[in-house]
């Protein structure tokens, strides 16, 4: 009698080839077939990260995650995805709506009443539902979200006569790669754990959102980071630093060139883009990093930070330079070493 392999009897095949025909991979990028760039997220990651988020900045930041969030997918729809007329066309909307939210691991949602089923942060997911009821109906709602469950979300939804403009782009197309390839179970799990794929424009988005905002950290901390980063940009970078520190990835580079292939390991897996090149600084740990494309700089480098920190053992001091089109991180020890 053959022995079975538990694990390929969990991998939902059907999944994995649409989210390889919709989804590509290059440089460390997640991109879409319209060449929008993605992230790949752990859920349970993502609540620990807002949390970390919502502590640096000092400030409740629900409804900007919802704007952000609504904004983001609102720009997306544009392709045409939920666009269906004539006959049956509550019903192919509905299948379309479902299956959009299946690919990307975002639950499951539903016309009426307005809901979704969803693991991870509930303002992001009705934000993304308010955009496609919006789209779905061409109206503009008001919306309040009303957590009924641990996984449930009730929207109401009130008619709006604000006219606004539509959402505009957040990041320019860029070119695709090849076919994005992911062992994924049933219910968008990897190795038992939920996923989902989100847009870096929500981010693009949500750092936009933080201007003129005063965050909650010391002259230490703000020294951490390129001088030239508002509040917003080091909150993101912070708590994304933060989550990785005390996170369970193993990055394990024992010399500069060891960086590169665990950046592609660890950081091109989530969408984080990979370094072309890396050279060494000092003595002491310093390298640089070249990148040729990253779409959102504040989530990247707090990964590289958090990843530093680890491996060395010592705070990190960053900076970044852009010239000839490519962009120049450097990680070095924030204090001088004996």
């Amino acid at each position: 009698m053959p022995l079975v392999d538990d694990s390929e009897n969990l991998l939902d095949r059907e999944l994995m080839a649409d989210v390889a025909n919709h989804f590509t991979t290059r440089n460390g990028l997640i991109i879409d077939k319209n060449g929008m760039c993605w992230y790949l997220w752990r859920a349970d990651a993502l609540g620990v990260w807002w949390r970390l988020f919502e502590e640096i900045i000092d400030a409740p930041m629900g409804r900007r995650m919802v704007n952000s969030a609504c904004d983001e997918e609102e720009d997306l729809l544009k392709y045409g995805v939920l666009d269906y007329g004539g006959i049956f066309r509550k019903r192919k909307t509905l299948s379309a709506l479902q299956h959009r939210w299946k690919i990307h691991g975002w639950g499951v949602p539903y016309l009426s009443p307005p809901s979704f089923d969803s693991i991870g942060l509930k303002p992001l997911f009705a934000g993304i539902l308010q955009a496609d009821f919006e789209r779905i109906n061409s109206k503009r709602y008001r919306m309040l979200w009303d957590e009924k469950t641990e996984q449930t979300t009730l929207l109401t939804l009130e008619e709006s006569d604000v006219s606004l403009p539509s959402a505009k782009s957040s990041s320019p197309k860029v070119e695709l790669g090849h076919p994005l390839v992911k062992e994924i179970e049933k219910g968008w799990n990897i190795d038992g754990i939920g996923h989902f794929l989100l847009p870096v424009g929500i981010f693009r988005r949500l750092h936009e959102s933080c201007a003129g905002m005063e965050a909650r950290f010391g002259e230490d901390e703000r020294a951490t980071w390129p001088d030239s980063w508002d509040d917003g940009s080091i909150s993101i970078a912070l708590a994304t630093k933060k989550l990785f520190i005390a996170g369970e990835d193993l990055f394990l580079a024992a010399d500069h060139v060891g960086w590169v292939d665990c950046c592609k390991a660890l950081f091109g897996d989530k969408g984080l883009s990979t370094p072309l090149s890396v050279k060494p600084l000092d003595n002491n740990g310093g390298i640089e990093l070249k990148y040729s494309e990253i779409k959102c700089i504040p989530m990247t480098l707090g990964y590289l930070a958090g990843a530093w920190v680890r491996c060395e053992g010592r705070p990190v001091k960053l900076s970044l330079r852009v010239e000839d089109d490519f962009q120049y991180i450097s990680l070095q020890s924030r204090y001088a070493v004996a």
